[in-house]
């Protein structure tokens, strides 16, 4: 009961938010209840986001010239962290969605936001599958909210690592959710370091150095 009353709670300050800001990101969407094909579709789970104030603790985690790096949200879905991240100011901000309709959603999220301290206006949405995505040049953040399951999950950690090793540079990944896919994902590869270890998120660090 009480788990309920806390995830309605919630619900209720992010459907808050979105008033506020003129967008709607809340809810939880299933994949099976949108209408589009993809090999990938069953293996994605289900929309959810953190709520802004935590994903903005997340987003400050990283010491870095925000300036330099490319940001990245995995199954980005109606764009909530897009607009988050854009309060800091990156060089760029790309949400990668295989969904044409949360695609389309975070696009009108973007466009349609207001009363944000938008620091980065170079935010743009791709429809297409995070297998097949290749990782722009220059120091990255990507982020993840425990997007994909299984080999999804393993071909996009394998191209990051290609990407990686022709071009090393700084990538720092933010994995949020539960623990054990975090340690899966991320925790076990010899050249990904953990920086920390937080209650909703991870920070990993793929260096040259």
């Amino acid at each position: 009961m009480l788990r309920l009353l806390l995830k309605g709670l919630n619900h209720w300050r992010c459907k808050s938010w979105d008033v506020l800001h003129g967008v709607e990101t809340s809810g939880e969407i299933p994949l099976s209840s949108l209408d589009f094909k993809s090999e990938h579709k069953n293996p994605g789970l289900e929309y959810q986001s953190h709520h802004p104030r935590i994903l903005r603790q997340i987003v400050s985690a990283l010491d870095i010239e925000h300036e330099q790096f490319t940001f990245v949200d995995y199954g980005c879905g109606k764009g909530r962290v897009l607009l988050v991240a854009a309060e800091f100011p990156f060089k760029r901000v790309v949400g990668v969605e295989f969904a044409p309709q949360l695609a389309q959603a975070a696009e009108r999220n973007w466009k349609a936001s207001r009363g944000l301290r938008k620091k980065c206006k170079d935010v743009s949405v791709l429809t297409m599958d995070a297998t097949e995505y290749r990782l722009p040049p220059g120091p990255l953040v990507l982020f993840f909210y425990s997007p994909f399951l299984g080999t999804v999950m393993q071909r996009v950690v394998e191209n990051i690592e290609l990407s990686f090793k022709d071009s090393p540079r700084e990538i720092f990944i933010l994995f949020t959710g539960i623990e054990i896919m975090r340690e899966r994902a991320f925790g076990a590869r010899p050249r990904c370091k953990r920086l920390r270890r937080e209650r909703y998120f991870d920070v990993y660090l793929y260096s040259a150095q």
